[in-house]
């Protein structure tokens, strides 16, 4: 057995820089939120949390010992419980018991997953591991970890009820960093490092596409503003699932780019929700309505990040969407199919949050104004959102750049 002299290495190139970026965007936005919302309670704790959650997925995507990225892994579901409960309330700390639970629960198995690679190889550095082939077994184990981290289908349950019952930085947090955690293990692990059975990328492909259906299904009949940014969350990550599930040049670029283009749309449609929440006091889509009239700002700027995250063009999420699909048609036409339906219910749930929210006129009376920092952090979000979508062959570039230092040829 190699004992690694230097297990405790972080290490990284361009792909590492990219997703870095995402995710201390959207952790910075959610720590600006959070200075102007978050002023009672255990503030000094939450606070702590937030940069812990955050530092953890940086971490990951840096982390060269699949055993440094597990132990990262655990703290993260630490931060994780501990904000999901921040209110203290009985629904929260259900919430909050019931994601530790489903989390802690699935890591064992990947630590099971994890420690036959070790018998088997020797070593769980990342660099040694690289071009060997992972057998199914361990692969399929530590899968069932990503699963739930990344509340993919059958394991996302966990995630509904913690949006309920988070903050709306928590939110934010959990779709822009803490849920891709688990699509950077992925990635560096399946596609970056190790060969794995193609029977076992075919099934990634074929829960990820069931998986974005079912939960794009469900938030087309959501009630709340929340909700629907739930399960579209699950919907989302399962098309993200699915590009780099295809592992070619389309899947791969497609993939990474969508990671960018979702953190940063909902982190911004997240904190819409809470404005809205705050102004009318709940979050009932069927007693919404009219805050384009209110707050013509906050409509347009949430209008741009549902375009971006529903694959209109010049949004980054066209780019992203498109290419997953393209990738997604090569490889096999019922595939192809499943994800354009997909898409296809994303622009739908989309189009039916924006004009239950922002259009027609107000049903709840005497809604209350909307904060106008916040307001300009959704501004700021939806601006990087086109602007990225305008220069979409920046990011690639950065991609693909990054792809030809870790595998030596895209």
């Amino acid at each position: 057995m190699n004992l690694d002299v230097n297990w405790l290495q972080f290490r990284g190139g361009k792909l590492e820089l990219f997703l870095a970026l995402v995710l201390g965007l959207v952790g910075l936005a959610a720590l600006l939120y959070s200075l102007v919302k978050i002023r009672a309670g255990r503030v000094a704790e939450y606070f702590i949390f937030v940069v812990v959650l955050v530092a953890s997925g940086i971490g990951v995507v840096y982390a060269r010992n699949l055993i440094v990225i597990f132990a990262l892994w655990e703290l993260a579901a630490l931060a994780l419980w501990r904000l999901v409960a921040y209110h203290r309330g009985e629904e929260e700390l259900a919430a909050a018991n019931w994601a530790w639970l489903v989390n802690f629960g699935s890591a064992a198995l990947m630590l099971v997953g994890l420690g036959q690679i070790l018998v088997e190889r020797g070593t769980l550095s990342l660099d040694v591991l690289r071009g060997q082939t992972l057998p199914f077994l361990p692969a399929t184990l530590v899968l069932v970890g990503i699963l739930a981290k990344s509340a993919t289908l059958p394991l996302y349950i966990w995630l509904p009820r913690a949006y309920k019952a988070a903050p709306v930085p928590v939110c934010a947090i959990l779709s822009g960093v803490a849920e891709n955690i688990g699509i950077v293990l992925f990635f560096k692990l399946f596609v970056l490092t190790m060969r794995v059975p193609d029977a076992f990328m075919v099934m990634v492909a074929g829960l990820a596409v069931v998986s974005s259906l079912v939960a794009g299904g469900i938030a087309l009949t959501a009630g709340t503003f929340r909700s629907t940014l739930a399960y579209s969350t699950v919907s989302q990550l399962g098309f993200i699932f699915l590009g780099l599930s295809m592992t070619g040049y389309y899947g791969i670029t497609a993939g990474l780019l969508y990671v960018a283009a979702h953190a940063v749309a909902k982190a911004g449609l997240f904190f819409t929700a809470g404005l809205v929440e705050d102004s009318a006091g709940h979050g009932e889509m069927d007693r919404l309505g009219g805050v384009a009239r209110s707050n013509p700002v906050l409509a347009v700027a949430a209008g741009m990040l549902m375009l971006s995250i529903a694959g209109v063009p010049p949004f980054i999420g066209f780019f992203a969407k498109l290419g997953v699909v393209i990738a997604t048609v090569r490889y096999s036409l019922l595939l192809g199919v499943g994800a354009m339906v997909s898409a296809l219910f994303t622009l739908l749930y989309m189009v039916r949050l924006y004009t239950s929210v922002f259009a027609g006129t107000a049903k709840t009376p005497e809604m209350k104004p909307l904060n106008g920092f916040i307001v300009g952090i959704v501004l700021v979000l939806a601006l990087v959102s086109l602007a990225a979508g305008i220069v979409y062959y920046l990011p690639v570039k950065l991609i693909e750049s990054g792809m030809t230092q870790a595998l030596g040829a895209l």
